[in-house]
């Protein structure tokens, strides 16, 4: 049972779900001015986009199983076959009509944007994926719009602070998104027949994007704390991390002559980001 609950958790990629889950936390702290009250619409605020991002990975899984095998993933349980592709299917169309319903049980402008993004992440897996940047600048925009979806469910205009925020959640995602259809480039060029970012401009101009994307990171991590949220020790130590981090992998990807630097690149980055998050996240509540 732990076995299938771990390979479950590998499909949906729980770990990016939770990241949505504390940025939304986040997003609420700030347009409220404090914490959230607890209740039904606590709990759903987090429910949306975790159910909508679960349903993506499996629908991207479901659609992407020949390309992963192309590409040698290891670890993903379609291709490992310890999940089976008609369970990914059905769990991922369960998880968005799961995430429309309660997000029209919380308000129309948090079904608006349930709507508007489970809609986007059928036609990414399905097309989007395979443009130049289209595909990547989607992706972006879902780590991006849980800061401001903290604001929505409570009815409130997000603050110049949410949507600075949101824009470091768009250019660290969008920098991380390009490394990876750099990372998975042969394999989505003969399963999937792709024209992403790097077939078109080429791996390396590709990557000097993503690497100018990290950089950018850097000093948009500084605007938040301008008039805005305050910087103590501990949240300056996980920005102070996250920022070297990012500026270290912008400086890996174009120097690194190894061939599993995109991929190393991506997985270090989500770490990275995270510590980032967390620094948001100690800094909204007062720590």
């Amino acid at each position: 049972m732990f076995k299938k609950l771990g390979e479950f958790f590998k499909l949906v990629r729980i770990q990016h779900a939770i990241m949505l889950a504390i940025a939304v936390f986040v997003g609420e702290v700030i347009a409220l001015g404090g914490m959230p009250p607890l209740g039904m619409i606590f709990l759903f605020a987090f429910l949306v986009p975790m159910l909508s991002e679960m349903g993506s990975f499996a629908l991207n899984d479901y659609v992407d199983v020949e390309t992963d095998r192309l590409n040698k993933k290891q670890g993903r349980p379609l291709v490992d076959g310890t999940l089976s592709t008609d369970f990914a299917l059905k769990f991922s169309a369960g998880a968005f009509i799961l995430s429309t319903m309660i997000a029209l049980a919380i308000n129309w402008m948090a079904l608006i944007v349930a709507v508007f993004f489970n809609i986007f992440a059928v036609l990414y897996n399905i097309k989007l994926k395979d443009l130049p940047l289209i595909g990547n600048m989607y992706i972006a925009a879902t780590m991006a719009i849980p800061f401001v979806f903290g604001a929505v469910v409570f009815g409130l205009e997000p603050t110049m602070t949410i949507w600075v925020i949101a824009a470091m959640g768009f250019v660290a995602g969008l920098a991380r998104e390009i490394v990876k259809t750099v990372e998975d480039m042969e394999g989505d060029a003969e399963a999937r027949k792709s024209k992403t970012l790097p077939m078109v401009v080429g791996k390396m101009n590709a990557l000097a994007m993503a690497s100018s994307l990290f950089f950018a990171f850097v000093p948009l991590s500084l605007v938040p704390f301008v008039g805005g949220l305050t910087l103590s020790l501990f949240s300056g130590i996980l920005l102070g991390l996250a920022d070297f981090g990012l500026l270290w992998i912008g400086i890996y990807i174009i120097i690194s002559k190894d061939m599993k630097a995109p991929s190393n690149a991506a997985n270090y980055s989500l770490l990275w980001i995270f510590l980032g998050l967390m620094a948001l996240l100690l800094a909204s509540i007062g720590y």
